[in-house]
């Protein structure tokens, strides 16, 4: 995790800290609510821009928000994540191991760092980097934890680039052995010898030279040139800043002989040597050599092998991991190269067979193998791999499917045909479930239009017959029936009327569900009024006042909208208070969406009738809900249903509030750029 993600995390951590402040100051007023809501903006624009996915979580160790970065890697949506749920995400053999980090450092309330598989949307497990951090408020409470992740994944590299890089380098390494060699077959090794020099505690503090060849190359008199005698600390005093004394105090107390390299800066220039130290006696003798060339290039290759094994460590966990095998094949001589997964995935043990293309062939279904011989034959023509998916028989039998891929890039005069095969045979399988699926959903979709057939012509029929007959049985034959038949036969009537409307919001419902709707620009006012005109007979019997401000043009499906404002409207004069005239209003304004992904036109459709309990909110959308029994209120229970029904085919949605004895709002809301859904 860099400087930049933990500056981005520190900034998070600042914005939920002013949040909590902000929160535990509320009082209510407009401009309290105003600040939350631009804190709350701010703090989700930051994590949802920020190039790392973030991650929170309560006291209770439980995630409550993912940024849209974790959404967009992962695939999934923000209820799917919240609480444990993004543990679904971690590959298997990593999961037990990252819970108990977290859960341990989270108990201890201690910053932790791990790294595990998480998989991305295209269900390829990626390694990523997640660190967490407590977080408290201004007065020391724990509220959770910050987390934030990145993807250190490195990018695949191809093997035979690398080989080639590879044989380049070595070359320059052998051009370099032969140099150095030459060097050493005219240049001789430095050779000292140290005796110790002990404290009255028989510590080791300081080296005395007793002999070194060093002094051949030394300027001035003899006497100048001399080093024997002298102590270390004043001819190197070096050694006792970068650890060579220690290794020789250690060879002599231990006499185990040591290797190493030191460098050396001698006039601007940083010199390498390699020495050697042995113990003889009560001294040490170090034999020292230039190896500043040798190094530089034997740095390079190890550089160099180190990058390809990596790179190499990569290849090979991410076939595994894709279901991957990758091969490359040289046009020219036939010979076909293949790795180690591309033999596992068809059932055998690496290396287990020759590769050719004949071979590959062989594995192929016969019904599949002309059709991968002319797609090859084309490629070769046009250089231009023909993606296909073949189906290939492992050594067990099974029958599985490969996508083919890859590209031709020229070696020399060599052509060289790199690709992959990858193992979609889930792919396909899901693909046949899917297909299957939606054959089946197509037969439900008949099925429901032939009961919607039924339910609008053939059991309609029958009730209608039952409420004529009944009501000429009531007008001609009731002066000769009890009150206790007159009464059975008022309940006939009005169970058949029930179930009638019943039957009428039913298909209302379900004509809402069709997919072929056309979105026209409309002015919402012109469709208002129209409401309002149908419900001219309930607000003159009601007394009711329903009061619009001017409303927007708005690109929506004109039926549909009209029977979503009637129902609201309707409901608010219908379930109004009894000890009070019936008031609905009638507003709008413009909202950002939630998520920043967009601008919404929020319509509000307030009334001060009987209300309810806001526990309530989500169960009043629900089919054949209601809150009030049917003496009290008249309603079949689907009003708001289809009022969902149709908020969510204009690719938005209602959400409601309110307050028993006090009154309700509705809030529907519809996105702008609804004609680009």
């Amino acid at each position: 995790m860099n400087a930049e993600t933990d500056a981005l995390r520190k900034r998070i951590e600042e914005l939920e800290a002013e949040l909590d402040k902000a929160r535990l100051g509320q009082t209510g007023g407009g401009d309290t609510l105003a600040y939350i809501q631009e804190m709350e903006g701010r703090f989700r624009a930051i994590a949802d821009t920020a190039p790392v996915l973030i991650w929170l979580s309560a006291p209770d160790k439980l995630c409550y928000f993912f940024n849209k970065g974790w959404l967009d890697f992962t695939g999934r949506t923000m209820e799917q994540e919240l609480g444990n749920g993004w543990a679904e995400g971690v590959h298997p053999d990593d999961l037990e191991r990252c819970l108990a980090i977290y859960i341990s450092h989270f108990d201890a309330r201690e910053e932790f760092s791990m790294d595990y598989r998480l998989r991305r949307h295209d269900g390829q497990y990626r390694w990523i980097s997640d660190k967490g951090v407590p977080r408290y408020t201004s007065t020391g409470t724990f509220i959770g934890y910050v987390g934030g992740c990145m993807d250190i994944h490195d990018q695949i590299m191809f093997s035979e680039q690398m080989e080639t890089q590879v044989e380049e380098r070595t070359r320059q390494l052998k051009h370099s052995e032969q140099f150095l060699q030459s060097i050493l077959n005219t240049a001789g090794n430095s050779i000292a010898s140290y005796e110790p020099v002990r404290n009255p505690d028989g510590r080791i503090m300081d080296f005395r030279i007793v002999y070194s060849n060093e002094d051949r190359f030394a300027q001035g008199t003899a006497e100048d040139r001399r080093l024997a005698g002298k102590m270390c600390r004043d001819v190197y005093p070096g050694i006792f800043r970068n650890g060579v004394f220690e290794k020789l105090v250690k060879c002599l107390e231990t006499g185990q002989p040591d290797h190493y390299q030191i460098d050396l800066r001698k006039d601007g220039d940083i010199i390498w040597y390699e020495a050697s130290v042995e113990k003889l006696n009560d001294s040490v003798t170090v034999t020292t050599r230039n190896i500043s060339e040798e190094l530089k290039s034997d740095l390079q290759l190890k550089d160099l092998n180190r990058q390809l094994a990596i790179q190499n460590s990569i290849f090979k966990h991410s076939e595994e991991n894709a279901n991957i095998g990758s091969y490359a094949w040289n046009v020219a001589t036939n010979e076909l190269e293949c790795s180690d997964n591309l033999y596992r995935l068809i059932g055998y043990q690496p290396q287990e067979f020759i590769p050719s293309f004949e071979q590959f062939l062989s594995f192929l279904h016969p019904e599949d193998r002309h059709q991968a011989i002319r797609d090859g034959i084309r490629a070769y023509e046009t250089k231009v791999i023909v993606q296909n998916t073949y189906r290939v028989i492992a050594k067990n039998g099974d029958i599985k499917h490969f996508r083919l891929s890859g590209n031709f890039i020229r070696e020399g005069e060599n052509h060289l045909m790199i690709g992959a095969l990858q193992d979609v045979t889930k792919d396909s399988e899901l693909s046949d479930a899917l297909h299957k699926k939606n054959m089946e959903l197509r037969r439900n979709n008949e099925e429901l239009a032939s009961f919607s057939y039924v339910a609008s012509h053939d059991l309609q029929e029958p009730l209608r017959k039952i409420r004529a007959f009944s009501s000429r049985i009531m007008e001609k034959e009731s002066q000769y029936f009890s009150d206790s038949t007159k009464d059975y036969f008022a309940r006939i009537i009005a169970a058949s009327v029930r179930m009638q409307k019943l039957i009428e919001a039913l298909l209302s419902y379900s004509g809402t569900s069709g997919v072929n709707f056309k979105f026209v620009e409309t002015d919402l006012n012109s469709i208002v009024d129209e409401v309002k005109s149908d419900l001219e007979e309930l607000i003159t019997e009601k007394d009711a006042v329903v009061e619009v401000l001017r409303l927007p043009v708005l690109p929506v499906i004109p039926v549909q909208f009209h029977q979503l404002l009637q129902n609201l409207i309707g409901n608010g004069i219908k379930y109004s208070s009894p000890d009070r005239r019936p008031v609905v209003r009638v507003g709008y304004n413009m909202v950002e969406d939630k998520d920043g992904e967009g601008t919404f036109c929020r319509i509000s459709v307030t009334d001060n009738g009987i209300g309810f309990d806001q526990r309530y909110e989500n169960r009043i959308f629900d089919l054949f809900q209601r809150l009030h029994g049917r003496n009290e209120y008249e309603g079949t229970g689907i009003g708001l249903a289809i009022c969902k029904k149709i908020a969510q085919n204009h690719h938005g949605y209602i959400t409601a509030e309110g307050t028993p004895g006090v009154g309700s709002v509705f809030y529907v809301y519809i996105p702008t750029n609804v004609l680009e859904q």
